[in-house]
């Protein structure tokens, strides 16, 4: 690994993961995502590192997540299912931020 790919994953680390779960079939899917994107977009750029997982295609990942209902969005670690206000993700994503600071202390 060379000193760029050290320093692209160390950037990589100080993101803060989003997983989105969604379906084919699931009709307040399309909304969740919707408020989220939004609500992210309001954040800087390079922010979040954003997952979108498809159940319908990978229902494994879904499984491995522990995610048994639709929509969901996972923020850090901490979960919510269904469609959520934007402040209630603005909120996680403080919370993630928290607990990412206080992980590097």
């Amino acid at each position: 690994m060379s000193n760029n790919d050290s320093i692209e994953a160390n950037d990589e680390d100080t993101r803060i993961e989003i997983v989105f779960f969604k379906s084919d079939t699931c009709a307040f899917c399309p909304r969740a995502e919707e408020v989220l994107l939004e609500t992210i977009g309001d954040f800087e750029e390079n922010t979040f590192r954003l997952e979108t997982i498809n159940v319908s295609k990978n229902p494994e990942k879904g499984e491995e997540y522990g995610v048994f209902a639709l929509p969901t969005i996972m923020i850090g670690g901490v979960s919510v299912t269904g469609i959520p206000e934007p402040g209630m993700i603005f909120k996680m994503i403080l919370g993630a931020k928290a607990r990412q600071r206080r992980g590097a202390k």
